[in-house]
């Protein structure tokens, strides 16, 4: 039993790679010679270009998108080569404008979402990241033998914690471990479902979601439960220890794929105080569903752009402040997102839609 993402000889070499790209970007954007608080000023916008450069490679390896950064697109890669071509530089922001070609998916370029845009790396720089993935950079497919699939993007989640430290500070970002995580929806969500077999819609909320490690897991349990009428334990099996036993849940619906992805589509909720995390657990979403349609011949190919449109309902703001400040108090506490239409809470009203979306009131 084995899954990559728990393979530190897998990890960690990658790891150590992608934070030295991290480095040679923010001294390249900060000048060599700058202070250390210069690089750290420069710093966020470094990982901005190398982390989106690990979501690039990972679509490409699943065939998500086209090929940019692998050996595939060397030859279409080098036609941008001369600066007159946009170079290097201009070939990355071609390859991550491609992760936004879904409805659910733009605003991972969207400058109030991350710090990308605010400083411009040296070509060497971009050149060197670009010709790692080409050569020594491992896949980001790959064979599992239990929990997540590498399709559901679990590696690039993970690898957002350990390129991010800022985020980690400010935000408390930790990720979960796919068992812990497979043992807390055990728990949680089973339950709900044999409680709540008679509603339309078994209802979930992930108030902290981060780059939506348990919102993708919720997304397989409710597949099983829509699909055939049973949902069973990943973790928390009959048979364990007597207080973690969960048993399954059954005498659900049977449904076909399309109402079944309805219902999972309406049911799955996020909120996230990091527009950037938000915005990666918007696509892992979005490619998970659009797995599950892929799966049941709904549609013909696993496209990015191929994906019926849709939004997933994944709120930026500060769920501990819902409906708890007003709009005014809000946009001083995040100013950078109160502007952000329909996705940040800048108004009472939809304040209180979270907070309902909660269970903070009727």
């Amino acid at each position: 039993m084995s899954n990559p993402v728990d393979d530190v000889a897998y990890t960690r070499p990658m790891i150590k790679a992608l934070r030295g790209h991290v480095d040679a970007f923010a001294e390249s954007m900060a000048g060599a010679r700058s202070a250390h608080g210069a690089l750290e000023r420069v710093r966020p916008c470094a990982v901005a270009w190398v982390y989106f450069s690990t979501l690039v490679a990972w679509a490409e390896d699943h065939g998500l998108v086209d090929p940019w950064l692998r050996a595939e697109a060397k030859g279409r890669r080098e036609l941008y080569a001369p600066p007159q071509a946009g170079g290097m530089l201009g070939w990355l922001a071609r390859a991550y404008a491609s992760l936004c070609v879904h409805p659910a998916t733009w605003c991972l370029l969207d400058p109030r979402y991350s710090q990308l845009r605010e400083h411009d790396p040296s070509e060497q720089v971009c050149r060197d990241l670009v010709d790692w993935w080409t050569g020594d950079a491992p896949s980001l497919a790959y064979e599992t033998t239990t929990g997540p699939a590498s399709i559901s993007g679990w590696i690039v989640g993970d690898l957002l914690q350990a390129l991010s430290t800022e985020r980690v500070k400010a935000f408390a970002f930790a990720q979960t471990p796919w068992w812990v995580a497979d043992g807390i929806t055990d728990l949680t969500l089973i339950p709900a479902c044999d409680e709540f077999r008679d509603e339309p819609v078994v209802r979930t909320i992930d108030a902290t979601c981060g780059t939506g490690h348990f919102l993708v897991r919720k997304i397989d349990y409710l597949w099983e439960w829509y699909t055939t009428g049973e949902v069973h334990p990943r973790q928390m099996q009959p048979g364990g220890e007597p207080d973690s036993r969960v048993r399954p849940a059954t005498g659900g619906p049977r449904l076909e794929p399309a109402e079944a992805i309805r219902r999972i589509i309406a049911g799955v909720d996020g909120c996230e105080i990091d527009p950037l995390t938000a915005a990666v657990a918007r696509l892992r979403v979005v490619v998970a569903i659009g797995e599950l349609m892929h799966r049941s011949a709904l549609i013909p190919a696993l496209r990015l752009d191929g994906i019926p449109p849709f939004q997933p309902r994944i709120v930026v703001g500060d769920s501990l402040l819902a409906g708890r400040i007003s709009a005014a108090e809000y946009a001083k506490v995040h100013p950078e997102l109160a502007e952000i239409t329909n996705l940040g809470i800048p108004d009472e009203r939809s304040a209180r839609s979270v907070q309902l979306a909660i269970g903070g009131g009727t």
